[in-house]
């Protein structure tokens, strides 16, 4: 895999500032594998109408 370079310099794509705003206890739910940060992503990517890539597939039905 890929390290992630960010396209600017931009705090919104900054890796480090990711969970600034995330509450302790989901955290917390993170780090013990009770919530699976991939799987969300993934599910908000298909929610935008995005691929995996990022690309527009649109909504699928």
């Amino acid at each position: 895999m890929e390290k992630y370079k960010p396209k600017s310099d931009s705090d919104e794509l900054n890796p480090s500032y990711l969970f600034q705003g995330i509450a302790t206890d989901l955290l917390v739910a993170i780090l013990k594998g009770q919530i699976d940060p991939v799987e969300l992503a993934k599910k908000e990517l298909k929610n935008r109408g995005l691929d995996e890539d990022g690309k527009w597939v649109g909504f699928r039905k």
